[in-house]
């Protein structure tokens, strides 16, 4: 069973990662701005998780 603090430290783990992408790709480029995206988004999801966990 998937709870939420499982959530919160997998959303953690890949977001090293994300950012690591997103400082690869080119500036400007379509690539970069999805996974600014996707970042943000696994952000704001762990900040979902950690609230709704109190």
């Amino acid at each position: 069973m998937i709870t939420y603090h499982a959530l919160g430290y997998y959303g953690l783990l890949g977001l090293p990662a994300a950012a690591l992408l997103t400082r690869i790709t080119p500036a400007g480029s379509t690539a970069r701005r999805i996974t600014a995206r996707i970042t943000l988004a696994a952000l704001l999801l762990v900040a979902a998780i950690v609230a709704l966990s109190y």
